[in-house]
């Protein structure tokens, strides 16, 4: 993903949803400005699509979490306040659940 070492990559990836029973879609910020989605389904490396803004990534992860009729329970996008608009800005590091 264009980062040097995957803590780097994990300091720029949130949480957005959990599939269940134990696995998750991501959201990662590259280091060119784009985002990288993906989940850790089955065994590294992980596949991943990438958009040119965070709009796009999170509207395709919902779009697939809707698709697969998830409860709303799982859908917790990571890096924003309870009740904020997801859709509008990209996640805030400054609200991660570190």
């Amino acid at each position: 993903m264009g980062f040097s070492d995957w803590k780097s990559a994990s300091a720029n990836t949130y949480f957005v949803f959990r599939i269940p029973e134990d696995a998750q879609w991501s959201a990662t910020e590259l280091p060119i400005k784009s985002w990288a989605v993906w989940n850790d389904i089955g065994q590294p490396p992980y596949s991943f699509q990438v958009f040119s803004s965070w709009q796009e990534a999170i509207a395709f992860l919902r779009n697939i979490f809707e698709k697969e009729e998830y409860e709303e329970k799982n859908w917790d996008p990571e890096g924003f306040e309870p009740g904020e608009d997801v859709f509008v800005k990209p996640p805030d590091k400054d609200k991660r659940d570190d």
